[in-house]
């Protein structure tokens, strides 16, 4: 069986649990997560929609449609990024950083390095894209 990982809020109204088995685990540059998250990249891991449910607050998470493809969500009380629904793949990709629980895997990979932040120097031996990879 695989191990569940449990996620949160800041404020604790949302709980989720999710499956320890992404199908990819990595880091997004792309200017888009960096308004989204505040930060200057978004660590996030995708997984079947099937593989994620809400334990409670699932009332209390807010939409925002990004794009034809993307939705994301957060918490309508305290604005915590959670995750993105790819309406395309049929993945969620969960923001690590809301995840109560360390996952096994770690990122893999940065996407959207073409338009990082200009302060930001990656200073690791993860495989870099200039955008999206046709497949990750």
């Amino acid at each position: 069986m695989t191990k569940q990982l449990k996620g949160s809020c800041l404020c604790g109204a949302i709980e989720f649990q999710v499956e320890d088995n992404f199908d990819y685990v990595g880091n997004c540059h792309c200017s888009e997560c960096r308004k989204f998250t505040g930060s200057d990249y978004s660590s996030a891991g995708g997984i079947a929609s099937d593989k994620f449910n809400f334990v409670k607050g699932e009332n209390a998470v807010s939409f925002y449609k990004k794009s034809e493809n993307t939705e994301l969500a957060f918490c309508k009380t305290c604005g915590s990024s959670l995750f993105s629904i790819k309406s395309d793949s049929g993945r969620y990709n969960i923001r690590l950083g809301a995840l109560d629980d360390a996952p096994s895997q770690k990122p893999g990979f940065h996407i959207y390095v073409g338009s990082k932040a200009a302060w930001l120097e990656i200073n690791d031996d993860l495989k870099q894209f200039e955008a999206h990879p046709e497949k990750l």
